[in-house]
């Protein structure tokens, strides 16, 4: 986490950034923090850095005092992340030259006004190479829904199975990919019979858990689209037709279209299939993480459309 949102004033300018998303994670995470330029010993206030183009490689340097920092700020990063294998994601500053991802600028020269292009910074850059398949944001982005929800369910799910690889138990495993069933499949049908296809293979338990967790990465590589969802949502339904009325099925049905598009979120669709399958005492499926993948106070009723819209870039 970047510390400047919201842990403490540790920007260049001895600002401290308000995010509503990271305030509202308080309860459920272990953050830890990190300002790479305080970290290196540059104080607050500072000089501001920049990335500066040098053939194939960026430099950190500091206009003002005409430092170049790009050598003791990898260093530092290097031994700070050989520390974090162990976290299930990431939320960092946006644009920042040392935390950006994909969006920090780039300049020419030291002294240029306009930059070249964008890139990511060198501490945001190393984190998506050593860790590729963590649940990755900045802390911008996440105010978008979309975003938001595929990061906060791919980093609950991956530390609940963090928590399971770390007891060496097949039943856990077992458990776990029973109880993400539907989820699962929401995201890929053809990733989740993969998966249930690997717990069939008679070997150690511990290549097992190595083997099911790359289809876990590969199952989280991207959102889950509406299509997939509604089919879930069907099969569900079709399971329960002849335990409700008419009138409650044309509501269901209504409430699968107004989702699919975009006039509602997907949560009333869900809400209705829940409330169903607590009526009927449904065991095997009313406690599936499909409905609730992420504490429940962290869902906000302003977010509506679910649909992924291909407009936006996943890290």
């Amino acid at each position: 986490m970047s510390r400047c949102l919201g842990f403490e004033s540790c920007r260049y300018s001895g600002n401290i950034i308000s995010s509503d998303e990271v305030r509202e994670m308080r309860d459920h995470v272990d953050f830890i923090t990190v300002c790479p330029e305080v970290d290196i010993g540059l104080g607050v206030p500072r000089d501001s850095v920049r990335l500066v183009s040098e053939g194939e490689e960026k430099r950190l340097v500091q206009p003002n005092t005409g430092d170049d920092l790009t050598e003791e700020m990898k260093g530092f990063i290097d031994d700070f992340l050989s520390g974090t294998s162990d976290v299930d994601g990431f939320i960092l500053k946006g644009r920042s030259p040392t935390c950006g991802l994909k969006e920090t600028r780039i300049y020419h020269e030291m002294d240029s006004k306009v930059p070249e292009n964008k890139d990511t910074g060198l501490f945001g850059g190393r984190v998506l190479e050593r860790y590729p398949e963590k649940a990755t944001e900045t802390a911008g982005r996440l105010r978008n829904y979309q975003i938001r929800e595929h990061f906060l369910t791919k980093i609950f799910t991956f530390a609940d199975f963090r928590d399971r690889k770390t007891s060496g138990s097949l039943h856990r495993l077992k458990d776990f990919h029973k109880h993400n069933r539907l989820l699962f499949r929401s995201y890929s049908k053809d990733l989740y019979e993969q998966m249930d296809r690997s717990l069939r293979k008679d070997i150690d338990v511990s290549k097992l858990y190595d083997i099911y967790e790359q289809h876990l990465h590969d199952l989280f590589d991207r959102p889950p689209e509406c299509g997939s969802r509604i089919e879930v949502m069907k099969e569900i339904f079709n399971g329960l037709k002849t335990k409700i009325v008419k009138d409650e099925k044309d509501l269901f049905r209504g409430s699968l279209e107004d989702y699919k598009e975009g006039r509602t979120s997907l949560n009333v669709p869900l809400s209705v299939l829940h409330s169903w399958l607590i009526r009927f005492e449904d065991e095997a499926r009313k406690n599936q993480s499909f409905f609730y993948p992420y504490p429940r106070d962290l869902v906000r009723l302003e977010d509506i459309k679910t649909c992924v819209s291909r407009e936006y870039e996943y890290f």
